[in-house]
């Protein structure tokens, strides 16, 4: 092919008729992989020959492909040929440095610079030039722009070139700066933090008071395009370099302050300047925090720029965006709304409470409806960042919001309603529980607002306030689900009343799903409304089939279903038939792929969860068309796509048109730019699909028999798929419903296959909760397959589960060590919380220790004791805190339980350990992991001879007397249950190397403590043996059936769940 043939070919490539652009895209790309060099040669002799602007456009991109990572025609090209490239690469930077095709050009070229970088090779003529224009203030703006973009291009991955010239550096962004034309200084902005964010320098550092001076001067002059772009660039120079301005935080701050509050600013410039306060609280909290007055400063401010809302025209009639777009637009308000909002989740409440309270107290009965408006988006964008703080004045806020629902001003009444919604949400369950009674019967009464936009907003308060109800089993919580009783048929008949009336769909939408959270929360208490309920869903399900009604057919499915799971099999059963039927069919019209991500697929998929909840093994005969459905989602390939990024690629966060892939760029120091793709669309129906596997599992486990081997290889997956922490938790859930649905020889098969990867993924598992479960199910497959710790595997496993610990160990110390350190409270609170987690990942893996020395000791105990043992040793250190000493002393219970047999050499230790904490510590759990701890010794002791017994057996009764002759709260039950275990064993053992008056006061005080408590499974053992003295007549009541009659009342008086069996049997025989 020559050059005219060439350039005949790009001008097809940019064709607008799309068969002969893709004709001429095919031909592109067969010749290029036939000869990629010559490819590369010919376009730039193009480029550099050509006086087409459009055709030198094209031949640069395709040239900067080539130029790329993923190709390597520079690469094995010869040296002549590639000295040839680089003198047209210059030949096309000169011309294209004065046109419009600058960008392109400086990307082009800084490809192929970062391509011969990463082969080991300098483009010395380049640099030199690059330089001499940047060091020569003289120098055409132009040129520097160029210049500063090939720098910013190659920043990432050339660093330490720079470093290496970072005088010359220096001094050319520097002149960069203080050129009188923006395009300049908005390229060195981008040089400077694009070599600082991957290799920090102080003389960059020094930089940052020109850039600040750079944008006020723009201020200065009222040039407020040029103040925009700049602000705009120091904004991701926050976001990127947040270290480089590390030493000038108070005047970073000041100066943009003064931006954001000068009304005549323009407001883009204003929006800018708050972007960049927002993500430097956000990257920089500690540093922020400690500015004088600066945090209070920023809220007043974003208070302000809340008080003149705009509103649409068409407000009334307007739904709200439930994407968050309305917070993303150029309008004060909003910018003020979002702030708020970032500020108090960066920052916490701490520093910013007393001022929201004055603001709020200030403005919320004000004359004017605009500070009321702003007094109520105050709190409902605090809330989520300062809950810990604004939970102590709950009630009081509620009862000052409750009255502006029925405001005058209908934005009043919206904003309050608004506010209520996001507080349901950040002050659950405890304004559900205790105030109930003021709030529900308030938005009730909105639900018949005139204003379409005001009533919908009841209803999705509606929605939020019953959502975030908390389900659980225990006594206390369904006791406050019952105050919601006597709300039920009022809710039902307005919601029902609106869905009905209203002509808008956005409406409909919001009264559906304010059903669908009463009924998920109330379940049984819509047992009388069933009937009513249910023929105004199968209305809507059976409305045609249009844009317009997807979202209410979808809001009706889940009402239903939920409906269904409610009030059970019973009651339903009139419908159940039918909704399956309904369900089944639409399943399968969804998975033949008429519709590409159809958010019905997700709704139906929820409904088959709460219909296998409701009819269990009914469900059976549709399985074998909801299951392959979901295993197939479950199986999608849609995990993290890592790759580098090329250079000239749009440096933004990007979203493909369905939003279903989201690319991100990650800045690895000193290795460059990383490329993220995330496929979100995806792996949300993914997650769906796990979640919904896992819950079926737990319905009908052992109907899913056929389809259990290919949900088992789906799990094993799940648990290694790294964008999602939740779907490595759902991975490892589904195999413990897996392991539940099979018979005890399947559980041990299961084990066998899945303990490998599970351990791998749990050995370098970062997040709490899938590390959680992913410890439960190796503790199953361990104790249904004991046999997977065997002498050649026990030192894999053991390296795996010691590197967890000790990581988990080394966290904590990090996170206790930086507490003593710290004076700021909200980081204080985040230094806690990274304790507790570490604290649960240690409970979590010493309780495998744990379940391997009772299922595999005699494998696992010697390679314990000379493994574990020094992170033991650290547990129970004198400094440490009771959590950790209890953990310890629970592991050596483990071990002097199942492994007496290796324990002899650590007796003396193990005696004058547990003697000391039960001798010093007054904590609940460490006093009965102590006791239980010196029981086993006791029992140990029996069976192996050790020198001390008599000596333990004083000490161990001195700590039993002193115990209980002091009264104990409620939450020493547990421990003083283990006291009294202790006391039995002692008697019953040793009773003779104690006086017989000690005898005797020992034997009252443990008839006295009968029934035990607590502890039930301790309980069960105290009533047991002492039913045992009595049975065998133990020499301990030396015949007194007195002792024994009274030892048998009491015992009679134990409740059923602390007695055991053959104690129930005696019970009864006598």
């Amino acid at each position: 092919m020559d050059q005219a043939q060439l350039l005949r070919l790009i001008d097809n490539l940019r064709s607008p008729d799309n068969s002969v652009r893709k004709s001429a895209e095919a031909e592109y790309e067969s010749l290029s992989t036939g000869n990629s060099v010559w490819m590369m040669c010919s376009l730039s002799e193009l480029c550099a020959a050509t006086e087409s602007p459009q055709t030198m456009q094209m031949g640069m991109v395709l040239l900067r492909k080539l130029f790329s990572s993923k190709s390597n025609c520079y690469d094995v090209s010869d040296a002549q040929t590639q000295r040839a490239v680089k003198d047209l690469m210059l030949q096309v930077l000169g011309k294209a440095a004065f046109g419009p095709q600058r960008a392109l050009a400086a990307a082009c070229v800084s490809a192929l610079v970062v391509k011969m970088h990463g082969l080991g090779q300098e483009w010395d003529e380049l640099w030199q030039s690059v330089f001499q224009i940047l060091e020569n203030a003289e120098s055409a703006h132009q040129l520097k722009t160029i210049c500063s973009e090939i720098i910013a291009a190659t920043g990432p991955s050339m660093a330490s070139y720079f470093e290496a010239h970072t005088t010359k550096l220096v001094t050319g962004i520097r002149n960069c700066l203080t050129d009188p034309f923006v395009e300049a200084r908005k390229s060195a902005f981008d040089a400077l933090v694009n070599v600082a964010m991957c290799r920090p320098m102080p003389e960059l550092a020094e930089l940052v008071p020109l850039m600040l001076q750079v944008v006020q001067d723009s201020l200065n002059a009222s040039n407020w395009d040029d103040a925009e772009k700049l602000t705009g660039k120091l904004a991701d120079g926050v976001a990127n370099a947040a270290g480089l301005f590390a030493g000038h935080t108070s005047a970073l701050l000041q100066g943009l302050m003064e931006v954001a509050s000068t009304p005549s600013v323009g407001a883009g410039a204003r929006h800018m300047a708050i972007e960049a306060l927002l993500t430097y609280c956000e990257s920089e909290p500690r540093t922020v925090r400690k500015v004088p007055h600066f945090s209070a400063s920023f809220l007043q401010l974003l208070f302000e720029y809340t008080l003149n809302p705009e509103m649409p025209d068409d407000w009334d009639e307007k739904g709200i965006n439930l994407d968050g777009e309305d917070l993303e637009d150029d309008k004060d308000d909003t910018v003020g709304s979002s702030g708020i909002d970032r500020l108090a989740s960066a920052l916490g409440g701490r520093k910013l409470d007393a001022l929201a309270q004055r603001l709020f107290m200030e403005n919320i009965h004000s004359p004017d409806w605009k500070r009321r408006n702003a007094a109520l988006l105050l709190i409902t964008y605090l809330a989520e960042g300062m809950a810990t703080v604004l939970e102590k004045h709950l009630e009081q806020i509620v009862q000052m919001v409750i009255p502006a629902v029925q405001d005058e001003v209908k934005y009043v009444r919206a904003s309050a309603l608004d506010c209520l919604t996001q507080m349901s949400s950040d002050f659950a369950p405890k304004m559900q529980e205790q105030l109930s009674h003021a709030i529900v019967p308030a938005v009730m009464r909105c639900l018949s607002d005139s204003v379409p936009a005001v009533a919908t907003r009841a209803a999705r308060c509606l929605d939020s306030f019953f959502d975030q109800c908390e389900e659980s089993e225990s006594e206390d919580d369904t006791l406050f689900i019952k105050l919601f009783e006597s709300y039920i048929e009022g809710l039902c008949v307005s919601l029902v009343t609106l869905l009905k009336q209203t002509s808008h769909g956005f409406v409909r939408d919001d009264c559906l799903g304010a059903l669908s959270s009463v009924i998920s929360t109330c379940k049984g208490l819509l047992k009388p409304y069933t009937s009513h309920l249910v023929p105004v869903f199968q209305e809507i399900l059976a409305m045609p089939e249009i844009p317009e009604t997807v979202m209410m057919k979808c809001k009706a499915i889940e009402c239903t279903t939920l409906l269904a799971c409610g009030v059970g099999r019973e009651v339903f059963a009139p419908y159940a038939h039918d909704m399956c039927n309904y369900l089944r069919d639409l399943l399968n019209h969804l998975a033949r792929g008429s519709k590409d991500d159809d958010m019905r697929l997700r709704y139906v998929l929820r409904g088959w969860t709460c219909m296998t909840d409701c009819l269990r093994e009914e469900v059976t005969p549709y399985l074998d068309i909801v299951m392959p459905v979901l295993i197939s989602m479950m199986n999608v390939e849609c995990d993290t796509e890592v790759e580098n990024a090329e250079v000239g690629d749009d440096d933004d966060d990007d979203e493909d048109e369905d939003g279903k892939v989201t690319t991100m760029r990650v800045v690895v120091p000193g290795v460059g730019v990383r490329r993220i793709k995330l496929h979100t669309g995806l792996i949300e129906e993914k997650d769906l699909a796990a979640s919904v596997v896992s819950a079926m599992l737990s319905y009908v486990g052992k109907n899913l028999g056929p389809h259990l081997p290919q949900i088992m290889e789906s799990a094993v997956k799940l648990i290694s798929f790294q964008s999602d922490s939740s779907i490595r938790e759902s991975g490892a859930l589904i195999l413990d419903g897996v392991m539940d649905a099979y018979d005890s020889t399947g559980r041990a098969q299961v084990a066998v296959s899945v303990m490998p990867p599970l351990l791998n993924q749990f050995a370098e598992e970062d997040d709490l909760e899938a590390s959680s479960a992913m410890s439960v199910v190796i503790s199953r497959c361990i104790d249904d397959a004991p046999t997977l710790v065997s002498p050649e595997t026990v030192n894999s496993i053991s390296e795996k589960i010691l590197g967890v610990l000790q990581r988990a160990m080394e966290s904590r110390t990090e996170s206790l060590q930086s507490q003593l350190d710290e004076n700021d409270d909200d980081e204080l609170d985040k230094l806690k919380q990274e304790e507790e987690e570490a604290d649960a990942l240690i409970r979590d893996t010493c309780d495998l220790l744990d379940k391997m020395l009772e299922r595999a000791s005699a494998v696992f105990a010697p390679v314990f004791n000379t493994t574990f043992i020094p992170v033991l040793q650290r547990m129970l250190e004198g400094n440490e805190k009771d959590v950790m000493v209890a953990r310890g002393l629970a592991l050596l219970c483990s071990l002097v339980e199942h492994a007496p047999d290796h324990v002899a050499s650590l007796v003396p230790t193990i005696v004058g350990s547990v003697i000391n904490f039960a001798q010093r510590h007054g904590d609940a759990d460490v006093l009965q992991s102590a006791f239980y701890l010196m029981n086993l010794l006791l029992q140990y002791f029996e069976h192996h001879e050790y020198p001390a017994t008599q000596q333990f057996v004083q000490q161990v009764h001195g700590i039993i007397v002193r115990y209980l002759a002091v009264q104990r709260k409620e939450e020493y039950e547990d421990a003083t249950c283990n006291v009294i275990s202790t006391a039995v064993t002692l008697l019953s053992l040793y009773y003779q190397l104690l006086p017989e008056h000690e005898q005797t006061q020992m034997l009252a005080r443990v008839v006295n403590s009968l029934p035990a408590g607590g502890d039930k499974t301790e309980a069960c053992r105290v009533h047991e043996r002492v039913m045992m003295w009595v049975v065998q007549r133990h020499p301990l009541l030396k015949g007194d059936e007195t002792q024994a009659k009274a030892i048998l009342l009491r015992l009679q008086a134990a409740n059923g769940d602390v007695l055991s069996e053959s104690t129930r049997a005696q019970l009864a025989h006598m």
